[in-house]
């Protein structure tokens, strides 16, 4: 139910809120900062609770990623490093904070199936869409957290958007609201309008002698050379070369070191029976229930009522009668009783425990539970098949383990080389030499490219550009830190040859300042020809024998909707930006589009009506209406906050 919510609320502030605030636990990078952060260095101090240096470092640097992934080749490692994106960040995790202990204080707490249902939908613990407990321990465990401080992290998450999506949830709309919405929204226009295209289409055979002389003499104005010049001068920073690198970098790969040894089978032997809990598959019972909630803490009348009704249920199911049909008519799981209070498989360790120590106890022969009771009510439990524990022998395991133990002398090795190659190359950082013949590596090349990357190989890997136009590798010309590549794989970099960019000369590119100059004379052109279709309208011209006259295209819609496919888009969106007509006749405008002008006389504004019968389309109006309320009441929210709490800012260590 909560993740249901929260999916209709996915917009506006509260979305950026809720992806900011989830992105915490699932980010999987710098993650274990949150445990091991110094308290003492605080880039924002929010009502005496820190928000450290290398928090933030971490934060920031998982949101650029996130960018650089989203944006691609478009994204801009300066600009996104500026001071100004770095503090509106702060500001972000500053907001994050404040609602965090606004949660707090209003005792917001989530329930331990909620969290449960939550972890287990992520797609990152996920194998094949179904949750995979050793995915789960082993992502964990490899940024340094436990089962328990990462569902830590999640459950404040969570109870976080519970604040979040009851702020949406309080905003409502009236009805003058929702017909006021509809009557911008659903607005009808009728209007027509003259094309003036900045570029022609050829002319019909007929009409080309005769027009050839004067097209000629468009080309020549155009082709000016004096009109090139003072274009291109006026244009410089069109005109420039991009700036490029090429690097010189060292690469270490632990798929490619090589140096496998052969093992042991005792060695192999020892390990499968230290580790054999991990090729053995755990029992699963396949499980429905029938759920009367109640809350531990209510009336002792109400726990009772709730248990009898429980016990009838399960007396029922004794006697024969469908459990699937019982669990869809009584149970109050909203998640399960559509589906005949169906759970799927159940292993240990996944349900809160009284609840596994019922269906624990039930046996094939028995499989209905007297009822059973947790915080959130008495469960009713049907045992419909146990899938016993199954393991594998040490020859299925065995490829396996060979398998992890070449994987982990290939990492030992490219740890004990990365160390060398570091040592050596901060011994001299000026050069790849004396690194690539003690490791016998090859120096390898790249580029040139921009900065906005390459397209193949380590040139196409922003962190690698990032680096190349540091300061570090650009400026001072020294081989940049490690770059990671992905597991066990990394890069270190040397500047081999810097292009910067310079102003280029006319006559590299004349073509494209031609072009330039001919569409700004075509537009210039076209907006003349609008100009004087318009003065011949305010006259009292008649527009469509003013378009035929002139040879243009003549657009009319009767009714045309913000939407409406059949205008072209530009056209369209200017159309419902002019003023409405008076009452004595049309109104008339040009507007620029993508390639010329168009001249409008706009006719009629009709506005939109939400008729009582239009129940689909008032409830859309009125959810986007209540998102909207909610967005605004969340940024008040936190206005409010930031009014009512005592932060300080430490610009300097940003």
């Amino acid at each position: 139910m909560v993740l249901q919510s929260i999916r209709e609320k996915l917009t506006g502030i509260i979305a950026i809120f809720i992806f900011a605030i989830l992105i915490i636990p699932f980010a999987f990078v710098g993650v274990s900062s949150y445990f091991t952060a110094d308290a003492v260095n605080a880039v924002a101090v929010v009502n005496d609770q820190e928000i450290t240096v290398s928090e933030f470092n971490a934060s920031f640097q998982n949101y650029r990623r996130r960018l650089q992934a989203q944006m691609g080749t478009a994204f801009d490692p300066e600009l996104f490093d500026q001071a100004i994106v770095r503090r509106q960040f702060l500001d972000q995790l500053i907001d994050e904070e404040l609602m965090a202990q606004a949660s707090l204080e209003a005792g917001l707490a989530v329930a331990d199936q909620h969290l449960l249902d939550s972890i287990m939908q992520m797609e990152s613990f996920q194998v094949d869409g179904e949750f995979n407990v050793d995915v789960y321990q082993a992502r964990l465990a490899a940024q340094g957290l436990t089962p328990k401080q990462f569902e830590a992290n999640m459950r404040s998450s969570l109870v976080q958007t519970q604040l979040l999506v009851a702020i949406g949830d309080s905003s409502i709309s009236t009805n003058w609201e929702l017909n006021d919405y509809a009557r911008l929204v659903d607005q009808q226009r009728g209007f027509k309008a003259v094309i003036v295209p900045a570029f022609p289409a050829e002319p019909e055979p007929e009409a080309e002698a005769e027009g050839t002389e004067a097209a000629e003499a468009g080309v020549e104005e155009i082709l000016d050379e004096e009109a090139i010049v003072s274009w291109y001068e006026a244009h410089q920073f069109d005109y420039q070369s991009e700036e490029r690198v090429t690097i010189e970098f060292l690469e270490l790969n632990a798929a490619e070191l090589g140096g496998g040894v052969e093992i042991e089978d005792d060695v192999l032997l020892a390990r499968f029976e230290e580790q054999q809990i991990r090729f053995v598959t755990p029992e699963a019972r396949l499980a429905s229930h029938i759920l009367i909630e109640v809350g531990s803490s209510a009336p002792e009348v109400d726990i009772e009522i709730a248990r009898q009704q429980a016990e009838d249920l399960a007396a029922r199911a004794r006697a024969g009668e469908d459990f699937a049909e019982l669990a869809r008519e009584h149970s109050q799981d909203v998640g399960s009783a559509s589906e005949g209070g169906d759970l799927g498989w159940v292993e240990l360790g996944f349900m809160v425990q009284a609840f596994e120590n019922g269906l624990y106890e039930l046996a094939m022969a028995n499989p209905i539970s007297e009822p059973i009771q947790t915080g959130f009510g008495w469960h009713v439990i049907n045992l419909r098949e146990i899938r016993p524990s199954e393991g594998m022998t040490f020859t299925e395991a065995r490829d396996i383990l060979i398998e992890e133990y070449n994987t982990e002398a290939d990492e030992r090795r490219f740890l004990e080389q990365a160390d060398r190659l570091v040592d050596i190359i901060y011994e001299d950082p000026t050069t790849l030499e004396a690194a690539a013949e003690e490791l016998n590596l090859e120096i390898l090349v790249a580029g040139p490219f921009g900065r906005q990357g390459g397209e193949l190989g380590v040139g196409a890997n922003m962190e690698v550009v990032n680096a190349a136009f540091s300061d570090l590798v650009l400026i001072q010309g020294v081989i940049s830190d490690p770059i990671d590549l992905g597991l066990n794989h990394m890069v270190m970099i040397r500047l081999q040859e810097h292009w910067p960019e310079t102003q280029l000369a006319l006559e590299d590119v004349r073509e494209q300042v031609v072009e330039s100059v001919r569409r700004d004379h075509a537009m210039t052109a076209a907006a003349a020809t609008a100009d004087g279709l318009l003065a011949q309208l305010e006259d009292g011209g008649d527009i469509a024998a003013l378009a035929e006259s002139s040879g243009l295209e003549l657009v009319e819609a009767a009714a045309a909707t913000r939407k409406d496919a059949q205008i072209e888009t530009r056209l369209r969106d200017q159309v419902f930006l002019l003023q409405a007509p008076a009452d004595e006749g049309p109104a008339w405008a040009t507007v620029e589009l993508d390639e010329g002008y168009a001249v409008i006389q706009l006719e009629s504004v009709t506005p939109g009506e939400l008729s009582e019968e239009d129940a689909l389309r008032k409830q859309a109006y009125n959810q986007r209406l209540s998102i909207t309320s909610g967005n605004t009441e969340a940024m008040g929210f936190l206005r409010l906050l930031r009014q009512q709490s005592v932060i300080q800012i430490y610009e300097d260590r940003l």
